[in-house]
C-alpha cells in the first residue's frame, strides 16, 4: 500500500511538472501576446483627382508584450500600393502602413488592404474609401 502511494505521488508531481512544460510555448512566456492597437482602421480621402496617386497612412502601436511581424500586406486590387515595415516591431514601438491608391477611375471608391500579422486576430483589414473627380 505504501509503495502504490509513493508511486500516485511520482505519477501526481510528473504530472504537474510535465503540464507546465507541455510543449505550449505561450505558457513560458510572459504571459501578454501581440496586439495591436490602430489610429484609425479606416481612412476617408474625401475627393482626390484623377491620375493623382493618393497616400494614406495608417498608424499603429504594438500594446502587446511580443514583436509584431507582419508576413504579408494585400490590396483589394492592383490599384493600391502597401508599404509596410519588414522589421518586427517592438512592444510599445509606433510604426506606419502607407498605402498609395492610383485614382484612374472616377466615382466613389473603398478599398481594402488585409494584413497578415502573429497577432491572435491575425488577418487585420484596413478600409480606404472616397471619390475620384476630373
Amino acid at each position: 500500500m505504501k509503495q502504490l502511494s509513493l508511486l500516485f505521488i511520482f505519477f501526481l508531481f510528473s504530472g504537474v511538472s510535465f503540464g507546465q512544460w507541455g510543449g505550449n510555448n505561450a505558457t513560458l512566456s510572459t504571459g501578454k501576446n501581440a496586439d495591436v492597437k490602430w489610429e484609425k482602421s479606416i481612412i476617408d480621402l474625401g475627393n482626390i483627382k484623377q491620375y493623382n496617386p493618393t497616400q494614406a497612412v495608417f498608424k499603429f502601436k504594438n500594446i502587446g508584450g511580443k514583436p509584431i511581424i507582419i508576413t504579408n500586406a494585400k490590396g483589394s486590387c492592383g490599384c493600391t500600393d502597401i508599404d509596410y515595415p519588414k522589421k518586427p516591431v517592438l512592444p510599445g514601438e509606433t510604426t506606419e502602413i502607407i498605402v498609395t491608391y492610383d485614382a484612374e477611375l472616377l466615382g466613389v471608391f473603398n478599398k481594402t488592404v488585409t494584413l497578415t500579422m502573429n497577432i491572435e486576430k491575425s488577418s487585420q483589414i484596413l478600409h480606404l474609401k472616397g471619390t475620384v473627380t476630373k
